[in-house]
């Protein structure tokens, strides 16, 4: 560890022998948390516990050891070309792995860390600081972009890299990103797993479509394509994932879409990715910036149906009836909604929309 380390949050200053000296109380519970991370990484604890989005599945907790985030803050350190000193900015919540990482990246690196309460448009962000690297989701970005406060714009504009992890991102988004951002913008493939994460896309201002592994990490699919990922981080063992993935070398891939999110209807297969590419193009000719995702309810006759879902409760009938017409012309007979529900949205921690929470409201 660097003892460069340094850690801002809540206008106070922690250095290394701060926080191992620190009598563990403070007033607010966040600040008190971050530091408990933190003294315990410095104390050289072996084994810790990371907790999963639970964007797919019930959250949980993977015990992670030290020789793995290791690994992991090592390669991102090395990718991004992080020194010690460097200014990094945490707006993610420390209670997921995008956030706890950045603890754990800023001590072995040595980095001058801000960690900034996790909300929408980061309204802890000091727009005075000129930072090198921040990791931030897609949610927040685009509620950044949409608000268009000019210091934070900017603020953003003199990073180094921009790394935009969790869920995908949108045709809105990405539009908002080539017309406002000129810093480097990346976009992460990982998971809890993996320690964070493994591969990376540019997204400005090259833009790729193909993902590229991290130096040392490999990888393989199984019969359902979906990928295998293998490397330090996961202590050499392979981990199996349900995303479904083309590859198109040894380090290169394609995202498909998750299995989980397959939806049978009627004996007919859909994978929900593509659809919501389509409705997401038609979103944004629209000027429609609703967030929304295509899944499944029960259906007697179908099994499931297939569905559109919309965070938005005060869609009216006949705006629901136009986007299904439009659908009808956009997309295969078997790919079209059979219907659309409205309403409010459950996210996860880490800022991802959780299907599974969200449909079982309709249930109820």
């Amino acid at each position: 560890m660097s003892q460069a380390f340094q850690l801002h949050i809540a206008n106070e200053l922690y250095r290394a022998e701060d926080i191992l000296h620190w009598n563990e109380t403070h007033a607010d519970p966040y600040v008190y948390d971050v530091l408990m991370y933190c003294k315990k990484w410095l104390s050289g604890h072996d084994v810790f516990e990371l907790n999963t989005s639970g964007s797919t599945g019930t959250p949980k907790t993977i015990p992670i050891k030290r020789e793995q985030i290791v690994a992991s803050a090592t390669l991102s350190l090395h990718f991004f070309n992080l020194k010690a000193g460097d200014k990094v900015c945490c707006p993610l919540s420390i209670y997921v792995v995008g956030g706890q990482m950045m603890l754990y990246r800023s001590m072995i690196g040595g980095l001058d860390l801000y960690v900034i309460p996790p909300s929408k448009n980061l309204e802890g962000l000091d727009t005075t600081i000129s930072y090198v690297f921040m990791p931030i989701s897609g949610l927040q970005l685009f509620g950044v972009l949409s608000q268009g406060n000019q210091e934070k714009i900017q603020t953003l504009n003199q990073l180094h890299n921009l790394l935009i992890g969790g869920s995908s991102i949108s045709n809105g988004l990405l539009v908002r990103i080539h017309q406002t951002l000129r810093c480097t913008v990346w976009h992460s493939y990982g998971m809890t797993e993996t320690v964070s994460h493994v591969a990376m896309k540019n997204v400005w201002p090259k833009n790729e479509e193909a993902y590229t592994l991290l130096e040392g990490v490999e990888m393989d699919i199984d019969e359902r394509s979906c990928l295998r990922i293998k490397g330090a981080v996961t202590q050499h063992a392979w981990i199996q994932t349900n995303d479904c993935v083309s590859l198109r070398d040894k380090t290169h891939f394609n995202f498909l879409g998750r299995v989980d999110f397959t939806v049978n209807s009627g004996g007919i297969k859909i994978q929900v990715e593509p659809i919501e590419k389509k409705v997401d193009s038609l979103f944004d000719s629209l000027s429609i910036g609703t967030p929304f995702f295509v899944g499944a309810v029960a259906d007697d006759v179908l099994g499931e149906k297939l569905t559109l879902f919309i965070n938005d409760v005060d869609w009216s009938t006949e705006k629901k009836e136009l986007i299904l017409i439009k659908l009808i012309e956009l997309l295969p007979k078997y790919h079209v909604p059979k219907s659309i529900f409205c309403i409010e949205f459950d996210y996860t921690a880490s800022g991802k929309i959780d299907r599974k929470k969200t449909i079982q409201k309709i249930r109820r």
